[in-house]
């Protein structure tokens, strides 16, 4: 089979290209932002218990399974490359490896439906909180493997800066999602009432219809003819490469998410009200964090076609014009949480709740603290995925182990068995922000990531 020899991306590098690119990227992005949201919002309403264990079991089981996804997602940035080489046959082996790793990965997670009573048993909650924390685990471990094949799958359409068919996709999920979440939680249209197992469940199903939805189009005649998406082999020289270049990416991931989720712990040690307003704050936190995200996504995907095609300007072309992005939508983040926060805390509120006032006036307190970082984390988010995207993980992935662990996760620890109060942890979690945002920015100037590739050079 033959291709033609026209180039498969044509770029500019402006701020309108970037904005295309990120605008679906963002939307997606805060689709799954809204899940989150929506999700906390439900089991908020449901019970306090409910909306602790719905925060610390979700993010347990994430930051298990992200030195997965953290390898899977990767495969993004060989189909940019390879994208950018104007390599086109390459991409649906590619994408192939991605799935056989989300495979394997989702096979060994599912494990955690025996484990996880142990290790929530560990961390010391109310005992309600714990029991509520396993199921929710358990349901979506067993489902894992969707969303890593999901994963790797819609790299296709993002490595390629094909970034509607992703928002197309989210939008899709976030459909069936808040309808199930809401029928399974709280027992309607017939359904059993589950709570945060409902929660969990709706989730679960909601990603299997995006993955059908994803399957349908991935194996449509001109990605079959020009993609070769019907290329179902194990490549074991590409595999090598996407764990040699992923697996630090995961690591990096996981790290970052283990000091996280061990930050959430510690609080959660604090008490039920401590608990409840830390899962609040960091579900509204999800309305920056996810559309941030989506801008260094952005960043990545353009630096890894730009690289591809072996053109180092238009990628810092690129990368100037996701940051400003970044640096306008921060600031109105900041002025968001810092001062309208009735407006973002009212719709958490329970009405005649007496025992939430504290839950709320710990949440305002918090609400600063994230006002305090976020322009630093949006520098971190920008600067580390275009590391990425050029092929740097295992810088990332040491850097991470170094300020996550030893500047963070640790100090975390020593403050609370030392008797600190809560909001000393916060100020180390912007203390660790600050300096990532300053090693990040360093290795980015140094420039040395323009040289780098993931792909081979024939």
């Amino acid at each position: 089979m033959t291709f033609d020899s026209s180039k498969e991306l044509n770029r500019t590098g402006s701020f309108r290209e970037v904005l295309t690119v990120a605008l679906p990227l963002i939307l997606s992005s805060s689709c799954h932002a809204t899940n989150m949201f929506v999700d906390r919002l439900m089991l908020t309403h449901y019970s306090q218990a409910a909306a602790a264990a719905g925060f610390t079991g979700g993010l347990t089981n994430f930051t298990l399974a992200c030195l997965f996804f953290g390898t899977v997602g990767y495969t993004g940035t060989f189909v940019a490359q390879y994208a950018g080489a104007n390599k086109p046959h390459r991409i649906g082996i590619t994408v192939w490896q991605g799935i056989f790793l989300a495979l394997a990965g989702g096979l060994l997670l599912a494990t955690g439906i025996f484990w996880s009573p142990w290790l929530f048993g560990l961390f010391n909650h109310d005992p309600e909180v714990t029991r509520l924390e396993i199921i929710y685990f358990q349901v979506l471990s067993g489902g894992l493997f969707i969303f890593l094949t999901t994963a790797a799958i819609v790299s296709f359409w993002s490595g390629r800066g094909k970034t509607k068919v992703v928002l197309i996709i989210s939008a899709l999920v976030t459909l069936f999602n808040l309808p199930l979440n809401y029928v399974f939680i709280f027992g309607k249209c017939g359904a059993p009432e589950l709570g945060v197992a409902g929660a969990a469940l709706g989730t679960v199903l909601a990603e299997i219809a995006g993955l059908v939805i994803c399957f349908a189009m991935f194996f449509s005649k001109r990605a079959r003819q020009r993609y070769r998406t019907l290329s179902i082999r194990i490549d074991w020289n590409l595999i090598r490469r996407m764990i040699r270049f992923g697996l630090p990416n995961g690591v990096q991931l996981a790290l970052d998410l283990v000091a996280f989720n061990a930050f959430s712990i510690l609080l959660g040690c604090y008490g039920v009200a401590v608990h409840e307003a830390s899962s609040i704050t960091f579900g509204i936190n999800n309305i920056a964090f996810c559309p941030i995200m989506g801008i260094g996504q952005t960043a990545a995907i353009l630096v890894g076609q730009s690289l591809g095609a072996n053109d180092a300007p238009l990628a810092k072309k690129s990368v100037k014009n996701a940051y400003i992005l970044v640096l306008i939508y921060s600031a109105l983040m900041i002025i968001l949480f810092s001062g309208l926060q009735d407006i973002v805390l009212a719709p958490f509120e329970r009405a005649g709740d007496a025992g939430q006032v504290e839950t709320m006036r710990i949440s305002r307190i918090m609400l600063h603290f994230l006002s305090a970082y976020l322009l630093f984390d949006g520098t971190n988010i920008v600067f580390s995925n275009v590391l990425r995207g050029a092929g740097d993980t295992k810088f990332t992935m040491w850097v991470l182990a170094a300020v996550g662990i030893g500047c963070f996760g640790i100090p975390c620890f020593v403050a609370y068995r030392l008797g600190a109060p809560w909001w000393v942890l916060w100020g180390l979690l912007c203390w660790e922000i600050l300096l990532l945002c300053i090693i990040y920015s360093w290795r980015y100037l140094q420039g040395k990531w323009t040289q780098m590739r993931v792909i081979e050079n024939n």
